[in-house]
């Protein structure tokens, strides 16, 4: 699938920026989306957190960024708030945040990549779950999660100063114990 897959480092922040950018100025072409607003999510501050941490991942296709994803080694206070079926939270558990496929690298199954790279990472960390959210709507995201092993949880409302409230579709991937 890539060429290549790595940890993010900080000489990549402005491909990564270039990258985002992009996906969101396609985004009003895409049927389904998770309706992002650059700058505000993702926001520059976002991507430089993740990278500082070491937990934003790159996917490059013949030399050229074509997917990316933050992957946290713990839930974010938001998700460990909600009720899990698993009832899994904290250090128990990955999160995906910011996962997406450059539009002209779509098709390609990349996001399954990624998705399966965050489950190997996940495991090799010792957690039991990943857990995600996806905006209202956004089926391919939905159906993309849910090929890959994880389960709808539920809905989670979050209410934003700038974008209002939003009922997020929670989704859980609990992995195999060793």
């Amino acid at each position: 699938m890539f060429d290549e897959f790595r940890v993010a480092r900080d000489s990549d922040f402005d491909a990564i920026w270039q990258f985002y950018t992009e996906v969101c100025e396609h985004m009003p072409l895409d049927a389904y989306q998770p309706h992002w607003v650059l700058g505000v999510f993702p926001a520059q501050e976002d991507i430089r957190a993740y990278l500082d941490a070491g937990q934003f991942y790159l996917g490059f296709v013949e030399g050229k960024l074509a997917a990316a994803m933050a992957l946290a080694d713990h839930d974010d206070s938001e998700l460990a708030s909600f009720d899990w079926p698993s009832k899994l939270a904290g250090k128990e558990v990955s999160a995906i945040h910011l996962l997406a496929v450059h539009p002209d690298a779509r098709r390609e199954r990349l996001g399954t990549a990624l998705v399966q790279e965050a489950q190997r990472l996940s495991l090799a960390w010792g957690k039991r779950a990943i857990h995600l959210d996806v905006y209202p709507g956004n089926l391919a995201a939905s159906r993309l999660y849910l090929a890959e092993g994880f389960s709808y949880a539920g809905v989670y409302e979050a209410t934003y100063e700038d974008i209002g409230t939003i009922a997020f579709e929670m989704y859980e991937c609990e992995l195999p114990t060793r």
